[in-house]
């Protein structure tokens, strides 16, 4: 059933918002503002199966389907009827369309029914097995379930609730259920558009839009707009660090292995929203910048010997003089610098910088990131 409540004392918060349900007459203007509410109402209020009814009503009524013909219909998916559910809602509430439209409808009812007996001689032919799902259907269902859930009942059900303080960390979200980097343009996928109408109402681009969010306010849009501009550095960060894990594995003598088995590091850290390197890089290259999540100390150690660095336990060794240390007033400016530009650009950093700086240790602990090596 719809998620419409009963009237008691008034109208509930979801009818304020969202307004009574369309309904259609001769003296109605139709037009396309007009038919994106109309369609934006039904998507909000009903599930898939709240629109069947309607479709199985004009099958028969339109197209002189009996029960056994409307059974063959029943077989099918009811996300198969994404198509034309929401038209034939509109149809029925009086919505005129043109006769091309009422066509598609109607094609697409005849060939659903083919499909129907199709589906019923496989059924009967096969035993029945288990569906096979695809990797990226899998994750698909995944961002679905979690993280798009998430944002769909924390920031858009807010919204509908005129709340625009609250805030939705996409990279805390990712971690805690597990996403991986293919899941990062899915999701992305699932909101940029509600984005972009929302930034043409801002910026006054798109008509269509500037009505369809007329009743928020422009400071508003604004917050709304900052939420996915941050949501978006979010997923930009989670890339970055899921690039950073998947560095595929130098080819050192076993040695190298050894080296590190006894070197303690913090594999992630969420709240910095940084992921260390594999360790195993380390042995043989020239320079390295660990960030110390607790002190706030940047390191860059430098090694000028042609055999690189060497690790001993926890400690990095062979390193020159030139290694530095400082502590980082705003290591959220700082640190994602360090992680994408380049090694002359790195040093002009360096330059920046007003804090002391002294000369490391070389020892690691478990509150140290491994950033980059070169």
């Amino acid at each position: 059933m719809p998620r419409t409540r009963t009237k008691k004392r008034g109208p509930s918060l979801d009818e304020k918002m969202m307004g009574p349900e369309p309904i259609f007459n001769q003296d109605t203007e139709f037009t396309q503002s007009l038919y994106i509410n109309s369609s934006r109402w039904y998507g909000y209020f009903y599930k898939n199966k709240d629109y069947l009814p309607s479709i199985w009503k004009y099958a028969e009524k339109k197209l002189g389907y009996d029960k056994k013909k409307l059974s063959v219909l029943k077989r099918l998916k009811d996300w198969h009827w994404l198509k034309i559910r929401t038209r034939v809602k509109l149809l029925e509430r009086g919505w005129v369309f043109t006769e091309e439209e009422i066509q598609f409808i109607n094609t697409f009812i005849e060939d659903s029914y083919k499909l129907g007996l199709k589906e019923k001689k496989k059924k009967e032919a096969a035993k029945p097995s288990k569906p096979v799902i695809s990797p990226q259907e899998r994750t698909r269902l995944k961002v679905l379930n979690t993280i798009y859930a998430d944002w769909d009942s924390e920031i858009i059900e807010g919204w509908m609730d005129e709340d625009y303080t609250k805030k939705f960390s996409c990279y805390n979200r990712f971690k805690m259920h597990g996403l991986k980097s293919n899941a990062i343009n899915m999701f992305k996928d699932l909101i940029i558009e509600e984005y972009d109408s929302i930034k043409s109402a801002y910026d006054k681009t798109d008509d269509q839009c500037v009505e369809g969010y007329s009743h928020v306010s422009k400071g508003n849009k604004r917050k709304m707009m900052k939420q996915f501009e941050d949501t978006f550095e979010d997923l930009e960060k989670l890339r970055t660090a899921f690039k950073s894990e998947r560095l595929p594995r130098a080819k050192k003598p076993k040695t190298s292995d050894k080296q590190v088995e006894n070197l303690k590091y913090l594999k992630e850290d969420i709240d910095a929203k940084l992921a260390s390197i594999n360790p195993v890089l380390i042995p043989g290259k020239n320079k390295l910048f660990v960030y110390n999540t607790k002190q706030r100390k940047l390191t860059e150690y430098i090694c000028s010997s042609v055999t690189g660095f060497e690790v001993g336990g926890t400690t990095i060794k062979n390193f020159d003089e030139k290694s530095r240390t400082c502590t980082l007033r705003k290591p959220d400016d700082i640190l994602p610098q360090i992680l994408n530009k380049t090694e002359r650009q790195i040093d002009n950093i360096w330059d920046s910088l007003t804090t002391k700086i002294t000369k490391p240790t070389g020892r690691i602990n478990a509150d140290c990131i491994l950033m980059r090596v070169f």
